[in-house]
């Protein structure tokens, strides 16, 4: 998008009186929009397109619910309600209730399977309803979810079971479409900030459910988990009533032949600049035109065929890159840990609830570090950090019954959710939605998500039996696995990961068409006969 204003790094109010004419008489439209698009900092840009950041923000509300979802399914296993109405009655364990470990799993992971067709959906639901329509399908089908949780009865784990499956759809698509919608509406100088904060919501969510769960997990009655399910419908119904006021993607508009339209959003974007809303809809159509030059067809095949498949590839990979990363395995496991340190289990769990929010605080550092640092820079340093942290958990394992290699682990769970929040986690919802074509974006990212959703379904059945006890019972030592496949990831991403900052829609078609190694991306000078030559090519 094209800034309203040809703005002076020091003076905003003096960018009305600049001759844009006269300074860009020799460029084409595109080569004009980034030089506009890129004149902004965050911080001008924000004051400017005050509205297009809110918007995203307020989209990327149901991505709040991924992660309270997430969290809420293994807290409420440790409810002992939830475990007397859904388990069964075991009087060799000390006579309590246990949840037989195949629902254990299976309420763990139907989530996850849900998401995996709730992202892949996306693509055919918000290219023909819309960027708002996908979403009021999300809410629509979430409340469903959630009241079939709601009022499910003691011992019948099959319609919890349906419930969660059913909400879980809804999630994918809630996450899918929000970083689509943060891409397609966000100026270039807060692209990295709004979908980033898909992330943030996504940690917030994790710090609320585990407040919530805290709050009601001592009750005996069966609201101490019906309770953390109806919370839930807060955001859906949010949502579906902010949704009327909330500006469509200009970009879906344009693709519509709603040209009017379009233009009409781009206005009460931007403060309603009539010359420069032009340039910003020019920007819209040369792009998408550029893009028809490269393939006329919009469908799930084209992800996988010719430069696209590198795109889907690494808006694949950065979620594959957070699981070997391990992070299921040092955070899913953080208050297991912090009770081998000596922590009671309430102040265990106490110390979890603090993990969650120094994540939030380290999401909130990456809206300063993600356009100063740029993308690549900070993912491939805090995946490096995140393998030696890895490694050195592994080795501080080693040893049997050494209390303080134990007080150090909890501690590096600590840096690591730091360091994690900073880097990895808000920056593959950057990055995934900034690789993916203007064309292909909203099925691009649903296959991302698909991905995401799987890898954390297979890893959350995986890491018990390699922690716990009574299967493998590597304990801590799990760091020198994951440490490796970091590693490996290290490699791949140092070549692969391309750097995005900066780059408009247009420039990152005309590099990944062009080939331009991912490493180079971050220095390749975009000349202004790249442009006039991509026009050419399209006429």
């Amino acid at each position: 998008m094209a800034n309203p204003e040809k703005v002076d790094p020091t003076h905003v109010e003096d960018a009305a009186s600049l001759d844009k004419g006269q300074q860009y008489a020799n460029l084409t439209a595109l080569a004009q929009a980034a030089a506009t698009d890129k004149s902004l900092s965050a911080f001008q840009a924000a004051r400017v397109y005050w509205k297009a950041t809110f918007w995203c923000l307020f989209m990327c509300m149901g991505a709040l619910l991924w992660g309270y979802d997430s969290q809420v399914s293994g807290g409420l296993l440790s409810v002992p309600s939830f475990r007397r109405d859904f388990g069964y009655y075991d009087p060799s364990d000390s006579g309590s209730y246990v949840l037989a470990a195949r629902w254990q799993s299976a309420f763990n992971s139907i989530s996850s399977v849900g998401g995996m067709f709730g992202g892949l959906s996306l693509g055919y639901v918000s290219d023909k309803f819309g960027r708002r329509g996908a979403v009021a399908l999300c809410c629509c089908v979430s409340i469903a979810g959630i009241l079939i949780q709601f009022f499910t009865y003691p011992h019948k784990n099959a319609q919890l079971l349906i419930g969660k499956l059913v909400n879980g759809y809804a999630l994918g698509m809630y996450v899918s479409g929000a970083s689509s919608y943060c891409a397609e509406v966000s100026p270039l100088a807060l692209r990295g900030v709004t979908t980033s904060s898909v992330n943030l919501w996504i940690d917030l969510g994790q710090f609320m459910s585990n407040g919530v769960i805290k709050g009601t997990g001592t009750w005996t009655s069966a609201y101490a988990y019906r309770l953390p399910f109806a919370l839930q419908w807060i955001f859906p119904v949010l949502l579906l009533a902010g949704l009327p006021f909330a500006p469509e993607s200009p970009w879906w508009l344009v693709r519509k032949g709603r040209t009017a339209d379009a233009r009409g959003v781009l206005a009460r974007l931007s403060g309603g600049g009539a010359a420069d809303v032009d340039l910003q809809l020019q920007q819209i159509q040369e792009t998408i035109a550029l893009e028809e030059t490269y393939a006329a067809n919009s469908t799930y095949g084209d992800c996988f065929r010719g430069v696209n498949l590198r795109r889907t590839m690494i808006a694949c990979m950065v979620f594959v890159l957070q699981q070997a990363a391990g992070v299921v395995f040092v955070l899913g496991f953080s208050t297991y840990f912090f009770e081998l340190a000596g922590f009671a289990d309430s102040k265990a769990f106490d110390l979890g609830v603090g993990v969650t929010a120094i994540g939030v605080v380290g999401n909130l550092c990456t809206f300063y570090t993600v356009n100063h640092y740029g993308r690549r820079f900070i993912f491939n340093w805090t995946l490096f950090a995140c393998t030696i942290i890895l490694l050195i958990i592994g080795f501080l394992a080693i040893p049997e019954n050494n209390q303080n290699a134990k007080w150090a682990i909890a501690a590096l769970t600590l840096v690591y959710n730091f360091i994690y929040q900073t880097g990895i986690g808000p920056l593959g919802y950057v990055i995934f939605a900034e690789v993916s074509s203007a064309k292909l974006r909203s099925k691009t990212v649903g296959i991302g998500i698909l991905v995401n959703s799987l890898c954390g379904m297979i890893m959350n059945i995986v890491d018990p039996y390699l922690v716990n006890p009574d299967e493998a019972n590597l304990g801590g030592k799990v760091g020198f696995i994951f440490g490796g496949l970091a590693a490996l990831g290290l490699v791949w991403a140092y070549f692969y990961i391309p750097e995005t900052k900066n780059r408009t829609i247009d420039e990152l078609d005309v590099m990944f068409e062009r080939k331009v190694a991912p490493r180079q991306f971050g220095t390749y000078k975009m000349e202004d006969e790249d442009m006039i030559q991509e026009e050419v090519r399209k006429q």
